[in-house]
């Protein structure tokens, strides 16, 4: 009775055993964790054909409720030990959303199909050629006998399948010499995905935000990198997109994708590494730990990525990667909840937030970064609700976190922004903007406040113009960056630019407010009054006050632009005494009245801009709404003044 055979496989240099769980190289054993093989197995088993994600994690792991992360790492492995893309040779294809197929060429032997075919194939090249013998029982045209050894057999029929698929493997070769290609090349950006809050509570979102937000801030340090911004990557979250398409749209060579798993005061992070251009996996890998020393954790796992990535970290930058003290995981949950409120960018997000970083403050007074985190909150208020007292509360907040941690670039960005609309020290500003960009060269709001607070201003137009774009590349899809990159162009007289951005900008968002406030500025200066008009009431109607709006139509057809100049410089500013309970604006009073031509009036009113210190002020140098009192020595003198001559 004949024994039963047993099937394996062959591909490449390898020969997989399922009944002895081995997979050989030669003669070398090859080693692989249990979960990893029958991984290999089900793709082997399956060659050719798409394997879904669901169906596979079904089969190596039945009955278990596991993370697809396990399933990823599983493939990260194997592709390591098969030295998957090495040489040209491809063995693991990823489907991005669905699976994998195992493309490489496998032939089965064991199974009795196969058998018969091999000892029918023996007796064949035993048999003479021709009916007659020779001498001997020979004859010229007879095939020697092989010896019915079942390795030489196999020897043959391996080197029959590999003459025949050579063809085959040189064209693979040759058709993915291109993406393989880019395979090699270095990669010199990545974008941090949205990582994936595993808890199953929706609570827990602002935890995987901030674990997002933390782990790009840390990247981000490192001066060879490209990272691009969290505004940008936070519009993907719970969006499935083919990643060769979003490594187009942000202009990344890589991106990172993971989870989070918070578990009372433990945190799991995984996180992996994958080319957009050919969608392969560089590097997997999980981190554990306690949420005491969860800033360490991060730093890891970004000093992970710079060594994939092929990057040599300066001893700075390792440094800082190093340096993650412990912190109370009471003061850090503080902290990321008033940073998601933050993110938020509204004065009802911003006074949540500094309800939770005063709260972390209480629980940690040491921890830096919630001091930080309020200067934030303070500086972009006060530049909302024209409170200077809200200013000198964000030069406290900043110049604490300076002082308990000087590497922190968003604290220098806040101090900056504090010494323009506080002081007008401009030479300081430049200072703390500078420092900023030196500890974080990707902090994309140090290079946007850069040019639009301070080089704008001071009618450096083409360095402000450079570093909006700088900004714009790191944060490509920042509906307020592209904005003020319009704004750039519009205060250095470049109208065309100006007003091609705008729609740019339009284009992404047309209820975006702060762009409806530049082209109010863009038609008024062109005198293009009916264009204005109609952005007049659009920009009500999308703030909310309709009555407002109903009031600037009014005006027009009585008065037209003039009518309403008139009604706002009286009412300084608001058309309608606390019209959408908005404050008055001396400043926007003050140009209603430059508009009008009435000089004394427009800089009366400018001197009490001064004295609020309010930020209006900060394009006086530039803007063309006031090119009409250029040549008045009152206006020169506060030009003075404010260290803008």
């Amino acid at each position: 009775m004949d024994r039963p055979v047993k099937p394996s496989y062959q591909f490449g240099c390898f020969h997989l055993d399922p009944s002895d769980r081995a997979l050989l190289r030669g003669d070398e054993r090859l080693e692989l964790p249990p979960r990893v093989f029958d991984t290999l197995l089900a793709l082997v088993q399956n060659s050719g054909r798409l394997v879904e994600k669901d169906e596979l994690m079904r089969t190596v792991w039945p009955n278990t409720v596991v993370e697809e992360n396990n399933l990823s790492q599983a493939v990260y492995l194997l592709r390591k030990v098969l030295q998957d893309g090495e040489n040209g040779t491809r063995y693991i294809e990823t489907i991005p959303k669905r699976g994998y197929r195992f493309v490489a060429r496998v032939h089965q032997s064991g199974t009795e199909a196969e058998s018969g075919m091999l000892d029918r194939s023996s007796q064949v090249q035993l048999e003479p050629a021709g009916g007659n013998s020779g001498k001997n029982g020979s004859s010229p045209s007879r095939i020697r006998a092989l010896p019915k050894s079942r390795w030489v057999v196999w020897c043959m029929a391996g080197l029959v399948g590999a003459l025949a698929a050579l063809l085959v493997v040189q064209a693979e070769r040759w058709r993915d010499r291109q993406k393989n290609q880019s395979d090699s090349e270095s990669i010199r950006s990545v974008a941090v995905l949205p990582l994936q809050n595993l808890s199953n509570d929706p609570e827990q979102e602002y935890f995987a935000d901030g674990m997002t937000d933390a782990l790009i801030t840390d990247l981000a340090q490192v001066r060879q990198l490209k990272v691009v911004s969290k505004t940008s990557i936070m519009q993907y979250k719970g969006v499935h997109r083919p990643l060769p398409q979003i490594g187009r749209e942000l202009g990344v060579d890589a991106v990172v994708e993971g989870s989070v798993l918070r578990s009372g005061d433990r945190v799991r992070i995984t996180a992996q590494l994958i080319r957009t251009a050919t969608d392969r996996h560089i590097w997997a890998k999980a981190y554990e730990g306690d949420l005491k020393n969860v800033l360490s954790l991060q730093a890891l796992v970004a000093e992970a990525i710079t060594g994939e990535v092929k990057l040599s970290l300066t001893p700075a930058e390792r440094d800082r990667f190093r340096a993650g003290r412990p912190v109370s995981p009471e003061a850090y949950e503080a902290y990321l909840r008033g940073r998601y409120f933050w993110n938020r960018r509204d004065v009802g997000g911003f006074q949540k937030a500094i309800e939770y970083f005063n709260q972390a403050i209480k629980k940690d007074p040491s921890f830096a970064l919630a001091y930080s985190g309020l200067a934030d909150c303070d500086t972009l208020l006060a530049l909302d609700t024209l409170d200077p007292g809200l200013m000198a509360a964000a030069k406290a907040a900043a110049t604490k976190a300076l002082e308990l941690d000087d590497g922190l670039a968003e604290a220098h960005t806040s101090l900056a922004a504090v010494r323009i609309f506080l002081d007008w020290d401009w030479s300081g500003a430049e200072f703390e903007l500078k420092r900023a960009l030196d500890l974080n060269p990707n902090y994309a709001p140090a290079h946007h406040w850069y040019g639009t607070i301070l080089l704008g201003p001071l009618g450096r137009h083409e360095e402000a113009i450079a570093e909006l774009k700088r900004a714009q590349a790191l944060d490509p899809l920042s509906l307020i960056i592209n904005a003020d990159l319009g704004y750039a162009y519009y205060l250095a007289r470049q109208d065309d630019s100006a007003f091609t951005q705008y729609q740019k900008v339009l284009a992404m968002d047309e209820n975006f407010v702060p762009v409806h406030h530049d082209l109010l500025r863009y038609y008024a200066h062109k005198k293009m009054y009916d264009a204005w008009l109609q952005e007049a009431v659009a920009d009500s109607l999308l703030a909310g006050d309709p009555e407002r709006a109903k009031a600037f139509k009014r005006l027009y057809a009585n008065g037209g632009f003039q009518g309403v100049m008139s009604k706002m410089a009286g009412s300084r500013g608001t058309l309608e005494a606390g019209a959408g309970g908005s404050r008055g604006s001396f400043c926007t009073a003050a140009e209603a009245y430059a508009a009008l031509q009435a000089t004394h009036r427009a800089l009366v009113a400018l001197e009490q801009c001064y004295a609020d210190r309010e930020p209006g002020l900060l394009y006086l140098k530039v803007d063309p709404a006031w090119d009409s009192l250029r040549s008045e020595p009152d206006f020169q003198a506060l030009e003075h003044r404010m260290g803008l001559q």
